[in-house]
């Protein structure tokens, strides 16, 4: 044993300048594994169709994935689209990409809300939500998304209400899009119906067992306490 302390007292000058380059190397080697991983890139065509102003638009989109299997980009191939928060929609399936940061709020936890990072995968598979944000996926249940601005997403069925009165039922999987208090704009996925309405100065609302959302003033009922709703970019990411 005193050998060996001998040993290193010796040659220590020698041996810390390689144990540093090899911890050196090391660490390198995995930074380099991370970065090579983190932009693996893997590029799929996905037709798609988003509604604007009532009118639905059908194209093809190149979606690109990295290696986590998590979207980072989102180009049309086949038509002139400029991205906002309008949802996009796959033609099979289930699948919708949201290509802006989203706000989510849950109602039934005290109205808590959260931040969906761009091109977040909401996926209805057997009637379960489930969510790809950012590096998490996980299923969620009682939620609904907005853009900050005027634009709800509603994963479940909910009733439309125009000055307290039921004007429409949507189904899961709906938006609805209120643009300065004067238009709305809605798309019912069930139906692949969607419609453009005047409203200035009208009281819109809508509503389900579990929601209670006040569209014109960007709030949310919670048991007769009035949340507001915040723009994504004011909060915490989910399950940060």
């Amino acid at each position: 044993m005193n050998k060996i302390i001998d040993f290193f007292k010796k040659k220590y000058k020698v041996l810390i300048p390689i144990m540093v380059v090899f911890v050196l190397l090391i660490t390198v080697y995995f930074l380099y594994r991370e970065y090579k991983y983190d932009n693996y890139r893997n590029k799929q065509d996905v037709s798609v169709y988003q509604y604007f102003n009532g009118v639905v638009v059908d194209y093809t989109a190149q979606v690109t994935y990295n290696l986590k299997d998590i979207i980072v980009g989102v180009t049309p191939i086949d038509a002139k689209i400029e991205y906002n928060s309008t949802p996009i929609y796959y033609s099979e399936g289930n699948k919708v990409i949201f290509p802006q940061d989203m706000s989510i709020i849950f109602p039934l936890k005290d109205g808590s809300q959260f931040k969906l990072y761009k091109y977040a995968l909401y996926d209805n598979e057997d009637g379960n939500h489930i969510i790809k944000n950012s590096t998490h996926v996980d299923t969620y249940s009682n939620f609904f998304m907005f853009d900050g601005n005027e634009l709800f997403f509603f994963p479940d069925e909910v009733t439309l209400y125009i000055n307290d009165k039921e004007y429409a039922k949507l189904g899961g999987m709906s938006f609805i899009k209120n643009v300065g208090g004067y238009t709305l704009e809605y798309y019912d996925k069930t139906n692949d119906k969607s419609e453009f309405l005047e409203v200035e100065g009208k009281k819109i609302t809508v509503k389900n067992e579990n929601i209670n959302v006040d569209i014109t003033d960007k709030s949310l009922n919670n048991y007769g306490r009035k949340v507001l709703l915040f723009s994504p970019q004011s909060l915490k990411s989910l399950n940060n």
